[in-house]
């Protein structure tokens, strides 16, 4: 990631969109302090008033499951394969409440994701469901302490429509009843257009656009967005040419430019900085100072 900087308002929920590789990831990991041991950070991560930097291991570890929570994308290795579903439910549960009360509450959960059998689903084991099944079980897991701050990393990734939708409303009524902040790292278009608030477009560890979701996705600004809306099958599944640029390249300006087919030479001179605009903020050299766009998607 470089120079990225994001701001997130309690009951809001703020979509990250872009492609495999754009940092999207490590932006959401960096927040709760999950990033590798040798990851280099500089700058500052303030929630309610403290900065995260500045926490020892210890006094992160208590906010993580509490008041800040986190949903891997990955089931597969983010459940214990020796431990029931149930009780590690029940351990993501915080409270002084009964194990009891607790186990209710996991068995709401369930019902609401509608899992099949969830009295049975708690007595088993990780390896005897399925992927979209562990899934949902780590997004129920996620909103079981009522967290104030809600990553969720892919949160509907292998789903199928019908399970992708109730993921989708989970979500929802876990900001509208808990006031919490969310954080929804996506690939999913529809999911962003339907669930978040504000968007924010990541590309090679920039944020290139950001904006009320209705407004960004009606009309983006950047020509990268353009491309991704272009990209879904309602826009005729045009894909973007060409890749994006790898860890070691440096490119000297718009880290688009390569792959941005109304750019001009001049582009590639330096970095453009995100400039506020009336409908929200963009980073591009080609956009008029006035807010007008160089080009839209039809």
């Amino acid at each position: 990631m470089d120079n990225v900087t994001l701001e997130l308002q309690q009951g809001q929920i703020l979509g990250l969109i872009g492609e495999t590789g754009s940092g999207k990831s490590v932006l959401g990991l960096s927040i709760p302090g999950l990033l590798p041991y040798n990851a280099s950070i500089a700058g500052a991560i303030h929630y309610k008033g403290r900065n995260l930097l500045d926490l020892d291991s210890e006094r992160m570890r208590k906010l993580r499951g509490t008041e800040i929570a986190f949903i891997p994308q990955n089931p597969a290795s983010s459940l214990n394969p020796v431990m029931r579903i149930g009780r590690q439910m029940i351990e993501a549960i915080k409270g002084r409440g009964s194990r009891a009360s607790k186990r209710e509450h996991a068995l709401r959960l369930l019902q609401e994701l509608q899992l099949p059998d969830p009295e049975h689903k708690l007595r088993q084991y990780p390896f005897q469901l399925s992927g979209g099944m562990k899934q949902r079980i780590l997004a129920a897991m996620g909103a079981a302490g009522s967290p104030s701050l809600l990553i969720a990393d892919e949160p509907t990734k292998g789903l199928d429509a019908l399970v992708r939708y109730q993921m989708v409303e989970l979500l929802r009524r876990t900001a509208k009843h808990t006031g919490a902040g969310m954080l929804v790292i996506t690939h999913d278009l529809q999911v962003a257009k339907s669930l978040c608030d504000v968007v924010a477009v990541m590309y090679a560890g920039q944020v290139v656009e950001m904006g009320a979701a209705r407004e960004l996705f009606q009309q983006p600004q950047h020509p990268y967005t353009q491309g991704l809306l272009r990209s879904m099958p309602v826009h005729g599944m045009v894909p973007i040419p060409g890749s994006s640029p790898g860890l070691s390249d440096v490119l000297p300006g718009c880290r688009f430019y390569p792959r941005c087919s109304i750019g001009v030479p001049s582009c590639n001179n330096s970095i453009p900085e995100l400039v506020t605009l009336q409908s929200g903020k963009v980073r591009c050299w080609l956009h008029d100072p006035s807010g007008g766009l160089v080009q839209d998607v039809h």
